[in-house]
């Protein structure tokens, strides 16, 4: 049985080198919402309705950025989604956040429209949670990166289990996700030597890659083109088969 896994955006916040960082996997699972679902979703042949967990990794825009247009673009599709289906989990205050996001950026009336049509459900998560969300088994993990509370996710599907990094530190957390998933996507924002607010940069990867060397590496969150041994440099529509090994 395969798993389909589709990155949205490849790039780090402000380098051009890809949009915002976003993924889908199994067609069902979004991780993070820095790129525009409602126009990249139709384009690999999906919709926003067969979304039904968001799963965010912190609270930098670049990761949630696009969340409000997803929940205004399902509130006002012609094809109105089932209330309750879609589950939104991240860490501590991201209801909240989400709110105001909404608030601000399109007004009162769109946010009532979301919690009537799309009524979404929370789930706060933490470091060690371990919970089934729709038909996702999903593990987190608290990473160390600038000054917000991040989690990285381990989230099974088909009895595939891929991880996804969001921002992150060579941390221990990061250690041991990359030591439970057999996929891991994971960002790479240096390209010639370490950078600021709490991020991997090549070598720390390639390090990574030498300690888990059975984990099938996906490299994001990209500020330009990088090769690192052992791994796949994603690009902005990527979508992989992947398999148990």
């Amino acid at each position: 049985m395969s798993v389909r896994l589709s990155i949205l955006g490849s790039g780090s916040a402000f380098s051009g080198c890809g949009l915002n960082a976003s993924s889908v996997l199994d067609e069902r699972v979004m991780v993070d919402v820095g790129a525009p679902p409602h126009v990249l979703l139709p384009r690999l042949g999906l919709s926003l309705q067969d979304i039904e967990l968001v799963l965010l990794t912190h609270f930098h825009m670049d990761h949630i950025g696009m969340l409000p247009l997803l929940l205004g673009a399902l509130a006002h599709a012609a094809e109105r989604p089932e209330p309750g289906r879609l589950a939104i989990a991240g860490p501590v205050g991201t209801r909240e956040l989400i709110r105001r996001l909404t608030v601000a950026g399109f007004g009162g009336a769109t946010q009532r429209r979301v919690e009537t049509v799309v009524a979404p459900r929370y789930v706060v998560l933490q470091d060690g949670s371990d919970v089934e969300i729709g038909g996702s088994r999903v593990r987190s993990h608290a990473v160390v990166h600038s000054t917000c509370p991040s989690l990285a996710y381990s989230v099974t599907r088909g009895g595939l289990r891929v991880g996804f990094s969001g921002d992150t530190t060579l941390c221990a957390g990061l250690r041991r996700l990359a030591g439970e998933v057999d996929v891991l996507v994971c960002e790479c924002s240096g390209v010639d030597g370490p950078v600021g607010g709490g991020h991997l940069w090549r070598d720390e990867v390639a390090g990574l890659i030498r300690e888990h060397p059975t984990v099938r590496f996906v490299l994001n969150h990209l500020s330009g083109r990088v090769s690192v041994p052992g791994a796949l440099i994603a690009h902005d529509l990527l979508t992989l088969e992947l398999t148990a090994s």
